[in-house]
């Protein structure tokens, strides 16, 4: 079994294990209870009108016998979707510690994600364009990218009972989405990300469970991706399990996040540096697949 750290989306510590057993998406339940559906899909635009709040990540992909978890916290802004988040990961991923990163809609800018850039500098990464459409790789960072596809719930979403969360009572539900209906529901100019992702999972149907608090807020968000990692003729050989889970809390707090100064971006040699207040060019550009070895050898640096 092999896996290597790469730079995936808003996790730049998405994993990627290879030697993957075969598997194959979830299936919904036949029925499920409509108020259950209701509230669930109700609790998107309800955490986002709370404006912000704190989070704690994990996110774990398995394949056979091997197992890697990433874990982080963060701070985020849900109505101008910005944030920053501070991974952890694996002792062997080649990393020396800690892994920064600045979530804004347009592109994601991470610190210590690739051995040889200078510590100081950032390296920026389009959000636009990557193959699982940052939901496996976003969901360990970006929370957003959780809500979002909730949309898509189906109508099998049962209350599955009650627990305390800290010193909170909130209520649990569960069932299944479809990556497919979040792309139909999603406003046509924000529907690309989904649809790369239709093309990456093994299956479009995805397991979920959330916890809502008294005020209907999402607090908890976990779900279950069959990721294909192989395959021919559209037929997806290989997969690896990946659960994404992030927890909410501290609503309301104050957020102050900036993207990096271009002078902060790590720049590779013979690459223009950008204007003052210009989009900078991504400083490792993701493969077809969507992702950059950070063992990769590096080009020389400015």
């Amino acid at each position: 079994m092999k896996f290597r750290i790469v730079l995936t989306g808003a996790c730049a510590g998405a994993l990627v294990l290879t030697g993957c057993g075969a598997g194959g998406g979830a299936k919904p339940a036949s029925a499920g209870q409509p108020e259950a559906v209701a509230a669930v899909r109700a609790a998107t635009a309800t955490t986002v009108d709370a404006g912000s709040s704190r989070t704690r990540t994990t996110m774990t992909m398995s394949s056979g016998d091997r197992t890697v978890t990433l874990t982080g916290q963060g701070l985020f802004d849900y109505r101008r979707r910005v944030g920053t988040v501070s991974l952890d990961v694996p002792k062997d991923s080649g990393l020396t510690g800690p892994l920064q990163e600045v979530v804004t809609p347009e592109a994601l800018y991470m610190k210590n994600a690739t051995p040889g850039v200078p510590a100081d500098k950032w390296v920026r990464i389009e959000v636009r364009g990557l193959a699982d459409g940052n939901l496996i790789s976003g969901g360990s960072a970006d929370p957003t990218t959780s809500f979002e596809i909730l949309r898509g719930v189906n109508d099998d979403v049962v209350l599955a009972g009650t627990e305390k969360l800290g010193a909170d009572d909130v209520r649990k539900y569960t069932g299944t989405l479809d990556i497919r209906k979040a792309h139909d529901l999603t406003p046509e100019n924000q529907r690309a990300p989904l649809a790369a992702a239709l093309k990456s999972f093994a299956s479009p149907t995805i397991p979920f469970e959330v916890l809502l608090d008294a005020q209907g807020r999402l607090r908890k968000v976990q779900e279950e991706f069959n990721l294909a990692s192989g395959g021919s003729g559209g037929k997806a050989e290989r997969t690896a399990k990946v659960v994404s889970a992030a927890e909410l809390y501290d609503f309301g707090v104050p957020v102050q996040v900036q993207p990096p100064r271009p002078d902060e971006l790590y720049v590779a040699d013979g690459a223009a540096t950008p204007p003052a207040g210009a989009p900078a060019s991504p400083a490792a550009s993701p493969s077809a697949s969507g992702s950059a070895s950070p063992t990769a050898s590096p080009t020389r640096k400015r």
